[in-house]
């Protein structure tokens, strides 16, 4: 079997029609020499082009990760149109572009034109704290394709542009304080009035919590022979300080309690906090 016809069969099986299918496939040397003499100029080609673009970009101003992008993508554009010249010696341009047009362009279109609206908007900026979807890190790189997020337990994540568009994305560096949530159970006999002091007291001392707004403790529900608290504090610079900040809280109150004979309930310790936004 020759290898336009073994061609012709595997196109097929993607969807190309019998019309698209090119009648002779000519895989001769001299073609296949003509052919890496046209990818080697284009790639010079695309060099240049890049720098003269660059030269260029330097005059508009614009956000370097965007200026990345659109150098990427010019750079590949001219390597494409390179591919389709030189394949057109194959008999294959026309099979080329229906393939690239029906499969790839659709999802490269895509998340390009979702990481242009991404630069142009800013929802976050390079090293913001983002999260989405259940993952969560630092912005390393806006990219023509997609986004690179490095999570806090060393991996880089690469989130396609289109899922950050069409997804909720929350950004926790655009406010310079937090709110963590702690949760804990005190005997229901226990006086609220003097429970609430001893925890605001507790927490006065640790630098990294917020004053303004303070810390707040609130009964959240009773139930049975206990008093559930939710326990609000507003930690400045979270990214940083998060961790250790909830970890000193977590111990001040403890000790502050149980100085003071309050017993926490055993079956509903403080638990990992939640975290949202402040308002």
């Amino acid at each position: 079997m020759d290898p336009s016809t073994i061609i012709a069969q595997l196109l097929s099986g993607t969807g190309v029609t019998a019309g698209q299918l090119p009648s002779q496939v000519d895989f001769s040397l001299g073609n296949i020499l003509r052919a890496l003499i046209i990818l080697v100029l284009m790639y010079f080609v695309a060099r240049i082009f890049v720098r003269i673009l660059h030269r260029a970009l330097r005059h508009w101003k614009l956000d370097e990760s965007a200026e990345r992008v659109i150098l990427q993508v010019a750079f590949y554009l001219v390597i494409g149109l390179g591919v389709i010249w030189a394949l057109g010696g194959f008999g294959l341009s026309v099979v080329l572009l229906g393939i690239a047009v029906g499969f790839a362009l659709k999802d490269l279109i895509e998340n390009f034109a979702a990481g242009l609206l991404i630069l142009g908007t800013r929802p976050f900026h390079q090293g913001d704290w983002i999260e989405v979807n259940n993952i969560e890190g630092l912005v390393e790189e806006v990219g023509w394709r997609g986004t690179f997020v490095d999570t806090f337990d060393g991996r880089r994540v690469i989130l396609p542009n289109s899922m950050l568009v069409k997804n909720v994305v929350t950004n926790n560096s655009r406010k310079t304080q937090l709110r963590s949530t702690i949760n804990l159970s005190v005997d229901f006999q226990s006086d609220f009035a003097e429970v609430e002091s001893i925890i605001l007291n507790a927490l006065h001392s640790i630098e990294a919590i917020a004053q303004d707004p303070p810390p707040m403790v609130l009964i959240e529900s009773m139930n049975g022979s206990v008093m559930n608290l939710l326990i609000w504090i507003w930690i400045i610079e979270p990214l940083h300080r998060r961790r250790h900040t909830i970890s000193d809280a977590l111990d001040a109150i403890k000790e502050a309690l149980l100085s003071n004979e309050i017993q926490m309930n055993p079956a509903t310790t403080p638990h990992s906090p939640t975290i949202s936004k402040i308002k």
